[in-house]
């Protein structure tokens, strides 16, 4: 059937067709954002506590850090463990090594030899970790948890995750490069745009709204993709679901009314420098509170609103270059590993045991 046709079907099996096996214990819906490399035994927890998708960069340079000379180890190991632990993975493809740029956001669509090996690339990850892919061939002894979905690019619509001045048409051209990529390496690949961003809050930023509308002007661009990402990030859990509704308006608006929506990254913080400056800062009990409120409106409007999945960000505090700042401290765990009450409530919530 064309790929056209497809997205012409009903919105629940648009998001079945979407939805990747989870493990036995898990809800579809959940997931996490993963920053810190995570052990076997973080993501044993995770999938005990009820995560299904476990999402996670996979950087370029680190697969590729001279032309032509790619090292699979760092993936190899990922995607071994999250199988173990029964973890649906989602590869968050994004950043580029220094022999593509000297700016690691910026996307490689400016040169043709830059999209040709951002395209080899993909396919052979699609081959290696996709439906029939040969890393499973290789190791029977794992149980096969092939990656289905893979996210391109993170905020797009931020001058920081873009290298540059945001342009919907430059992403419509990543989306579709990427996904003749992927699709050429397993055919059921499927493609998840790098989650937008709402607001306008930072120099060099397109706000949602504005964005998203401009990308569907973009010719085609609507079969370079499979499911459309978004960050609804909200001081309050309302918030979220307005961003939510703000995004299936625009794509019903566009035609694109069954493409299934993933929220993949929500959250609040806990601490760090310029916390009470954050827009979505809350004390622990806070968080945990505003964690299941967002969660059970998630799942009560997941159908109407085509929802698939929805991606706390993130798993773990974490540490950046730089000052301890606000944005490291959303996680469920501390960084010296301790629970905080939101870990405890996302079990509850997703029907897992923490």
């Amino acid at each position: 059937m064309p790929r056209g046709a497809v997205k012409l079907i009903c919105l629940a099996l648009a998001m079945a067709a979407l939805a990747a096996p989870a493990s036995a214990s898990s809800n579809p819906l959940f997931g996490v954002v993963g920053v810190n490399y995570p052990t076997q035994a973080d993501l044993d927890r995770a999938a005990q506590g009820g995560v299904g998708t476990f999402r996670m960069q996979f950087f370029w340079g680190n697969t590729e850090p001279h032309p032509g000379d790619r090292l699979y180890g760092t993936t190899d190991q990922l995607v071994a463990e999250a199988a173990r632990a029964g973890l649906t993975l989602l590869p968050d493809l994004s950043g580029v090594p220094s022999w593509i740029s000297r700016i690691p956001a910026r996307p490689p669509i400016r040169k043709a030899r830059q999209r040709a090996a951002w395209r080899s690339l993909l396919t052979d990850f699609a081959r290696r970790y996709g439906a029939n892919g040969t890393f499973w061939a290789l190791h029977p002894e794992l149980p096969k948890r092939p990656i289905g979905t893979w996210e391109i690019w993170n905020e797009p619509n931020l001058g920081g995750f873009w290298g540059g001045k945001p342009s919907a048409r430059g992403f419509a051209r990543l989306l579709k490069i990427s996904a003749a990529g992927l699709r050429a390496g397993d055919p059921a690949a499927q493609v998840l745009t790098g989650g937008v961003f709402p607001f306008h809050t930072i120099r060099r930023t397109v706000d949602m709204t504005t964005y998203l509308n401009a990308l569907y002007r973009v010719h085609g661009v609507r079969s370079s993709f499979d499911a459309l990402g978004i960050h609804p990030y909200s001081a309050k859990p309302k918030g979220v679901i307005h961003w939510v509704r703000v995004a299936r308006r625009i794509m019903r608006r566009h035609g694109d009314g069954a493409t299934p929506i993933w929220v993949s990254e929500f959250g609040w913080v806990t601490g760090g420098h310029r916390l009470k400056s954050s827009p979505v800062k809350a004390t622990l009990g806070q968080q945990a509170g505003k964690l299941t409120r967002t969660y059970s409106l998630l799942e009560r409007r997941a159908r109407s609103l085509g929802i698939a999945r929805a991606l706390w960000f993130s798993y773990t505090d974490h540490d950046s270059p730089g000052p301890d700042f606000w944005t490291d401290r959303a996680g469920l765990f501390t960084l010296s590993g301790t629970p905080k009450p939101s870990w405890y409530a996302y079990a509850r919530a997703a029907g897992g045991t923490p």
